[in-house]
Parts: C-alpha cells; sequence; structure tokens
C-alpha cells in the first residue's frame, strides 16, 4: 500500500491523506459528541461528507492531471512503445482516484451511519 501511495506523487496523494485525517478526527468527534450530549452537531456531520467528497474530486483530478501529463509525453516519442509499459502507467495514473474513493467511501459510509444514529 505505501509503494502505490509512494507512485501515486505527493502533490495528489498528501492532500487526500489530510482529508483522511479530518475525516478520522470528524468520526471521532462526532462519536465523542454522541456519547458525551446524545446529540450530533449538524455542521461536522456535514463537513464529514464534504470533506470526503473533496477527497475524491482531488484523486479524479490528480488522474487527470497524469493522463494528461502520460499522453503529452507519448505523443513526443518516436519510436513504438511496448503495450505492457503503456497499461502501467494507465495504472499508476488511476491511483489517486482509487485512492479518494477509498477515502469517500470511508466518509459516506459514515455519515449515513451517523446520520441514522442522529434519527434515533
Amino acid at each position: 500500500m505505501l509503494q502505490l501511495h509512494t507512485e501515486g506523487g505527493p502533490t495528489y496523494m498528501f492532500p487526500i491523506d489530510i482529508a483522511a485525517l479530518i475525516i478520522f478526527a470528524l468520526i471521532g468527534y462526532l462519536l465523542f459528541a454522541h456519547t458525551t450530549k446524545n446529540s450530533l452537531p449538524e455542521k461536522a456531520l456535514a463537513a464529514l461528507k464534504h470533506v470526503g467528497g473533496f477527497a475524491l474530486a482531488w484523486g479524479a483530478f490528480g488522474t487527470l492531471v497524469g493522463l494528461f501529463e502520460a499522453f503529452n509525453a507519448l505523443e513526443g516519442m518516436k519510436e513504438m512503445i511496448p503495450f505492457q509499459v503503456l497499461c502501467g502507467g494507465l495504472k499508476v495514473a488511476l491511483i489517486t482516484v482509487l485512492y479518494g474513493f477509498i477515502v469517500y467511501l470511508i466518509s459516506l459510509v459514515s455519515y449515513i451511519v451517523l446520520s441514522l444514529i442522529r434519527k434515533n
């Protein structure tokens, strides 16, 4: 997993890491608020969903930039590129969107569960 994180590039992976840390902090805060006050702050609950959406959007942005750079480099090449090399590059380009999607799913599932807890 660490290798995939490194291949994704720090420019696009670290903002998703920060979003994941914020999401886990919000989940902890919301669970603490629920156990102590028996209520969930609406703004923190909404922030959970929005930070997850940011992680997904940033991952998609990183993938688009990676694909653009890859196709730009391929356009300038004079010789034929092996298919395996091309597939490996596409795999690396998709790492950021996959990572952002995982973080988004964590935030969305947490949002749904905490929203159901809030209504009860």
